[in-house]
């Protein structure tokens, strides 16, 4: 959480927000959370003309209402510790363009959103917002607990990896956690040619991914015994199903992955893998870490083309 002191929390006045609040709350047991915006877009902030004389009582605007029922939500749902500025954000227009614009304006760090399967409504649509935003974002689907126990960060050694691991580890060090090491490998399609059975070749490469976790963990600082290391084999080239198997397998309250892999385009830029998982119908919270500063810089860049 070191990397998450200006935090956005998109809600849409549904059902979802308690859990939204909830899960906040739980997030600001970490020590470096600065600022929490609280964040609604509505569609219109303006009556018609023929509604307004009709009903003048409803000249107060829209927006003030807006912002009382999401503070009463956060009297009811929401606490933080004292130094913990709150603020509340209602804009008009277009729910993706307003927060990513938002985000960077206020200079958030990581943008929290629900994700929604059988509530009424779309949500803030997390997943766009994932692929195009600059800063970390966190999916939370509804349901979700406000606790997190275990921590699962799928890498694949890459040096986004080593970033994904850190946080995992700064996460587990909030809440007493355990985080799980999680590692894809696959059997090359040309194994027959060395003569090995499938079989075989598929422990050589578990075996090669044993030793490629061993030198990250080492060459980043991270002690081994302090993680659970868990290998899964991709044998339908499906690696984000994969993942999510595991996760659902080892039980984990949190998936800590990273934007980008081993490419060298900026993690603006959604990973196929991470894309893959972030659309998947899954009940496990996301987080998706994303390298700032690398974007915002290649963000600049583009714009100059």
């Amino acid at each position: 959480m070191k990397n998450f002191k200006r935090i956005l929390v998109g809600l849409d006045l549904s059902e979802l927000d308690k859990t939204l609040l909830e899960y906040t709350s739980m997030l600001c047991k970490a020590k470096e959370v600065d600022v929490i915006y609280f964040f609604h877009v509505a569609r219109s902030l303006d009556l018609p003309e023929e509604i307004t004389e009709k009903y003048p009582d409803l000249l107060a605007p829209i927006d003030e209402g807006i912002e009382k029922q999401i503070q009463d939500r956060l009297d009811q749902y929401f606490s933080a510790r004292e130094e913990v500025e709150v603020k509340i954000i209602v804009k008009e227009g277009n729910a993706e363009d307003k927060i990513l614009r938002w985000s960077e304006i206020k200079g958030v760090d990581l943008i929290v959103l629900g994700k929604k399967w059988s509530l009424k409504g779309s949500g803030v649509l997390p997943s766009k917002l994932i692929r195009i935003a600059h800063c970390s974002v966190l999916m939370v689907p509804e349901s979700s607990k406000a606790e997190i126990n275990s921590i699962m960060a799928p890498v694949d050694f890459s040096k986004t990896s080593a970033l994904v691991l850190q946080e995992a580890f700064a996460l587990a060090q909030v809440f007493e956690a355990e985080v799980v090491l999680q590692n894809t490998y696959h059997v090359p399609v040309g194994f027959h040619a060395s003569g090995k059975t499938y079989e075989e070749f598929e422990s050589i490469m578990k075996k090669h991914a044993r030793a490629d976790a061993a030198k990250f963990l080492s060459e980043n600082s991270f002690a081994a015994n302090n993680v659970k290391q868990v290998f899964t084999l991709d044998d339908n080239d499906e690696p984000a199903d994969k993942i999510y198997a595991e996760a659902k397998a080892q039980h984990v309250d949190l998936v800590v992955i990273g934007s980008r892999g081993r490419t060298g385009l900026a993690a603006i830029l959604l990973g196929s893998v991470a894309d893959k998982i972030c659309q998947h119908d899954a009940r496990i919270p996301l987080l998706v870490i994303k390298n700032k500063k690398e974007n915002m810089g290649f963000l600049d860049a583009l714009l100059r083309i």
